[in-house]
């Protein structure tokens, strides 16, 4: 077939333009390319093409400079051609066909250029202005391809566009409007197909309306727009050029005849070429911020590539929404970008990780997604609605790898207005931020749904945390946190261990440092002690934390100096912690952040039994609960305990009611309450069925105490049926207590139908705090991690609870 085309089998692509007359600049630049041969016989490829008339119009307007067929250079020509040219035979209706075949699925798809064919050698001026091209822009030059990948090519065909739901109004908002689409149009980069599907002995020739040029991606379309100029100053601070390696630079020079190095410009960012995570620089040091994708790679997709191959780029792109200098200007003086010009002054001094912010709110990851008609689903970065409007967009320019969203108001991130934001800006506070990072808190915080009050520890106080997995060891340890910008990103806080006397204070020996995976514990268990859903400016003393623990607060109207906090380690053993500062978000934002440096809130390290333990006028209780088999030090045969745990409590919050010893006594002198010397005497007379009955008699009763959710007097009042610890065997449910708390106290009423009332006369006998913990394994002594924990508060009440009298 090399030699003689079999009878019938039609023109090449080569010799049908060749033989039209009206496709002489194509024809020349197949010549010119050598590659005559190539589609002058059989083989398999698709031509996009545009005619003489279209060229004419092209070489009238055009971007390039352009004006004659002579202009144009050879890496011009290439683009001209290989990048119009598709490797495959291809119908216009089979180019929304992804392997399989799936109709519907493909909106880009590789043409058969290369990253050679448009390598620049930039000047100074058309540098990004960063400390990473500074060398090259001193020597006046660098030899830069934009990305190290193939550019797509765009088309939108009936098919795809009916699958992904992108509607005709979608469609001309892409092109501003300056189309009419009708079903059944197809377009390539933009331009319209006047003529598809011109069979050929080698492919298919599909005429185009103009001429098709290869689409610039987001990044170098941002870069030329004089109108963005500060949002892209503001996205350039995150590229760098990077080498393109040893066997690249050699094939450009020798295609080339050059001897010069050759330099790609990419993103730092969570997702880069071939899907991976660009998070050092040139010179192998951490970046100080990442964007959510690389607005340079021309093959970015969304999602996972699980799909093989190309198939994840062709069917989805992505979206930046870019504001104009006139939004930026508005945002900066008078908009929500004002907290920042307030704290940093300019611009310049604004921090990476905090620009990143803002860039990547506006980074929308799926274009599918992204069209007007799916505008109310684009969510910002608390998942909240974000609020996008067609009125809102000017125009749109599209990009190989996305589109480009040219706004009138910047959408600000949720992190800049949310209380979390004093730890975004402050680098005394990095700890607490790269723990709401990494643990994912930047989502729930930055939610304006909420009001938070947050406390937040600086890392001066973040030398002071106890670690509560040293509750069941012979030794306290005190974890002392540390920040350490010169780290990647996933490994910047580190905590060194020490022995700890807790009586003195005193900082002992060190005994190593802590691994990724238990400062990550400890930090998620303190963020969850640290973040209250309310305000705790309202007039009460006792919060609920987001871990289910209670905090106090005391002296709300000192404010900063004054204001003090406890969490349940620092109320027993009476080190309250003074609010050293208030940041106050709620104008526009979704609460107040007040500021700790001398230690984190912490959890006590005494359980249920040990706070029954501290108090004579517990004992009573105390006897009938230690008989019960409730105690253990192992749950489930898995997990090591910090203490004598109690079996039933489940990572949750609860009540303790103890009747005083008085009230538990007279209801054993009356029969009504077995005791377990009686238990005891059963035993030894060989009564088994007595033993049996009067033994589940006290550990009902005792069961009957333990209360679901922890309610405090001075907490917010609320009433309601709780369920207890004790199963109804009838029912198969629990039995429950009807509990009211308000300002005057708390009055529980049992299902025997008694009124029992929480004694305050003494406080050392109610609101007392225990908090119990389960570790990783079932040895305590070699505990690592903090699997859950368990919060209660203990009440002396008047008499005990009954189900029956």
């Amino acid at each position: 077939m090399d030699e003689e085309t079999p009878a019938g089998w039609g023109a090449s692509i080569y010799s049908w333009l060749d033989d039209q007359g009206d496709y002489t600049n194509t024809v020349q630049i197949i010549r010119d390319l050598n590659y005559t041969n190539v589609l002058g016989k059989t083989g398999s490829k698709t031509l996009f093409v545009a005619d003489d008339a279209a060229f004419g119009r092209f070489y009238a307007n055009n971007t390039w400079g352009v004006r004659s067929y002579k202009d144009l250079t050879e890496s011009q020509k290439k683009m001209l051609l290989f990048g119009n040219m598709l490797d495959n035979s291809m119908q216009l209706n089979s180019l929304s066909s992804v392997e399989g075949p799936i109709e519907g699925e493909c909106m880009r798809r590789f043409a058969s250029n290369s990253p050679y064919d448009s390598i620049m050698v930039l000047d100074s001026e058309h540098m990004p202005d960063n400390r990473y091209w500074k060398p090259y822009r001193e020597a006046g030059k660098i030899v830069c391809m934009g990305d190290n990948s193939t550019v797509p090519l765009i088309h939108f065909v009936e098919k795809m566009l009916e699958m992904k739901r992108i509607t005709n109004d979608d469609y001309n908002f892409l092109y501003n409007h300056t189309t009419d689409r009708k079903p059944g149009d197809a377009s390539v980069n933009g331009v319209q197909v006047e003529q598809p599907n011109i069979k050929c002995s080698n492919g298919f020739i599909h005429r185009m309306a103009e001429v098709v040029t290869p689409l610039p991606n987001m990044a170098e379309i941002i870069a030329r727009k004089e109108n963005v100029s500060q949002f892209n100053s503001l996205l350039e601070r995150f590229c760098a050029p990077y080498w393109v390696g040893e066997e690249m630079n050699v094939r450009y020079n020798d295609m080339y005849g050059t001897s010069d190095s050759l330099f790609q410009k990419r993103f730092f960012s969570q997702k880069s070429q071939k899907g991976e995570n660009l998070n050092l620089t040139p010179a192998n040091t951490p970046v100080s911020g990442q964007l959510l994708f690389d607005p340079e790679w021309n093959a970015y997709y969304a999602g996972n590539n699980d799909l093989g191959g190309n198939v994840a780029m062709e069917r989805d792109m992505a979206v930046m929404m870019v504001p104009s200098n006139k939004a930026m200007d508005e945002y900066w003086n008078t908009g929500a970008g004002r907290v920042l010009k307030d704290y940093y002054g300019s611009w310049d001094n604004v921090p990476d990780n905090v620009v990143a912010k803002l860039i990547n709110n506006n980074m929308l990851t799926s274009f599918i997604s992204s069209v007007p008609s799916k505008f109310e689903d684009i969510l910002n970065d608390a998942n909240d609605p974000m609020g996008v409007t067609v009125e809102s967009v000017d125009s749109v320019w599209l990009g190989c790898n996305g589109a480009v969203y040219l706004t009138d108001c910047v959408y600000s991130p949720t992190a800049y207005v949310s209380v979390s934001f004093p730890a975004l800006i402050n680098e005394t506070m990095n700890i607490l931020n790269w723990g709401i990072e990494q643990l994912q808190y930047n989502v729930y915080l930055n939610s304006l749904n909420s009001y938070y009050s947050f406390f937040l520890p600086t890392n001066h106080a973040m030398l002071e945390y106890i670690d509560p997995c040293s509750y069941g060891k012979n030794k306290t340890q005190l974890y002392r946190f540390h920040y350490d910008p010169t780290k990647p990103e996933s490994d910047r806080v580190w905590a060194g261990i020490f022995n700890y006397d807790i009586e003195t204070g005193e900082v002992l020996d060190s005994i190593g440092r802590a691994s990724t995976d238990q400062v990550k514990n400890r930090l998620n268990d303190i963020l969850n002690t640290h973040i209250v859903i309310g305000n705790v400016e309202d007039g009460k003393t006792y919060y609920r934390t987001k871990g289910g623990t209670e905090i106090r607060v005391n002296n709300v109207a000192a404010g900063v100096g004054g204001m003090t906090v406890e969490g349940s380690y620092q109320i027993n053993e009476g080190r309250p912690l003074v609010v050293a500062d208030i940041y106050d978000q709620t104008e526009k934002g979704n609460g107040k952040t007040y500021i700790l440096d001398g230690a984190p809130i912490m959890g006590t390290r005494h359980t249920v039994r040990d706070v029954l333990a501290s108090q004579e006028e517990y004992s009573a209780f105390l006897d009938l609960l230690d008989g019960t088999g409730l105690i253990e030090q192992i749950h489930l045969n898995r997990n090591a305990c910090g203490g004598d745990n109690i079996s039933t409590f489940n990572t949750y919050h609860y009540t303790v009611y103890v009747p005083t010893n008085e009230s538990i006594r007279a209801l054993q002198q009356q029969g009504k309450l077995p005791t377990w010397e009686q238990v005891e005497a059963w035993e030894e007379a060989g009564l088994t069925a007595e033993k049996t009955r009067d033994s589940l008699a006290i550990v009902d009763f005792v069961k009957y105490h333990l209360q679901d959710n922890a309610l405090f007097i001075g907490a917010t009042a609320e009433s309601g049926d709780y369920e207890t610890a004790l199963i109804n065997p009838e029912t198969g449910r629990f039995h429950r207590l009807t509990s009211k708390l308000d300002e005057n106290g708390i009055v529980i009423r049992d299902e025997a139908g008694n009124t029992r009332h929480v004694l305050i006369s003494n406080e050392r006998l109610y609101n007392r705090m225990a908090r119990e913990y389960q570790y990783d394994g079932i040895d305590k002594t070699q505990a690592g991690r903090i699997e859950t924990t368990s919060s209660a508060v203990v009440h002396l009440i008047d008499q005990p609870l009954l189900i029956k009298n």
